[in-house]
């Protein structure tokens, strides 16, 4: 029995890793102008590749994650979020925000995105080399960090982060400045700090959208992206299959025709606005884990 189950375990990473690849080669060769790039982007991810430029600047952000894991420091955090995936939370509730207490160290456990995932986010970044970066989901600056790392190894771009709750934008605003990084945090909700951000600058080339995990929400969020996007824009979802009304709001997004090219990752979605032209796009599924 134990032959079996570890035979069986084999069979689906080995199968995993031909699907895998077969899925990058397709993306490689899409005919949208970034698919090749998204496809190096994952596949470096996948394949643990990193320069030491890049492996120094993930030693750098993954020892702020051992010490804010570590910290026992309470903060009151004003989550303007849906709550668990298990809440059912009404738009007057997530605009109004519950005031908990927890600890740095929670929050970070928690909410913090993985450094497998967050590499994912600073490949991401180093490949398509945006200029002006929107980050929706500050939390404690960990995946800002990784991000902005990828844009000062890029020698050009900047991110500006939405945080929600006072006390952790303070501490992300803390953290990116300790590490000299090319970010700024926004402290407030995110209706009312994303307007005057896209509204004043350049157009998007980037956006991550976390923090707040809600069907409406995220697809309102995608449309009032939309229309301040550059050509060819990278747009990434978190959690797209953390509630079924996430995954239908990702469903949604990656079949608008506005997108050129999805990449579903199962965690996280990855996508690419059309410069020209309508109708379908493929849907590349790569298992990240």
């Amino acid at each position: 029995m134990i032959a079996k189950k570890i035979g069986d375990t084999l069979y689906r990473r080995a199968y995993g890793r031909v699907r895998n690849g077969a899925q990058l080669a397709e993306l490689a060769r899409d005919p949208h102008p970034v698919g090749q790039r998204l496809s190096d982007a994952v596949a470096a991810v996948l394949a643990n590749s990193f320069e030491p430029a890049e492996r120094a600047a993930f030693d750098r952000v993954e020892e702020l994650r051992a010490s804010l894991q570590a910290s026992r420091d309470e903060i009151g955090v004003l989550d303007y979020g849906a709550g668990e995936s298990t809440e059912t939370r009404s738009a007057e509730e997530m605009a109004r925000g519950r005031s908990v207490t927890t600890t740095v160290g929670a929050i970070c456990r928690n909410a913090s995105k993985p450094p497998r995932w967050a590499r994912l986010l600073f490949s991401i970044v180093r490949e398509v080399k945006p200029q002006r970066c929107v980050e929706l989901g500050t939390s404690l600056g960990l995946s800002a960090a990784y991000q902005a790392s990828a844009l000062q190894l890029n020698g050009s771009g900047r991110l500006d982060t939405l945080e929600g709750a006072p006390e952790v934008a303070e501490r992300a605003r803390a953290h990116l400045a300790g590490l000299s990084l090319p970010a700024e945090v926004t402290t407030g909700r995110f209706q009312d700090t994303l307007p005057p951000l896209l509204e004043h600058g350049s157009p998007i080339d980037y956006a991550f959208v976390d923090g707040h995990h809600d069907h409406d929400a995220t697809l309102a969020y995608f449309e009032q992206l939309m229309p301040w996007l550059n050509d060819d824009a990278i747009l990434v979802f978190d959690d797209v299959a953390w509630s079924p009304g996430m995954a239908a709001a990702w469903r949604r997004i990656r079949e608008d025709e506005r997108v050129g090219v999805a990449v579903d990752l199962f965690k996280v979605g990855v996508c690419a606005v059309r410069t020209t032209g309508g109708g379908g796009h493929p849907t590349y599924r790569i298992a990240l884990d």
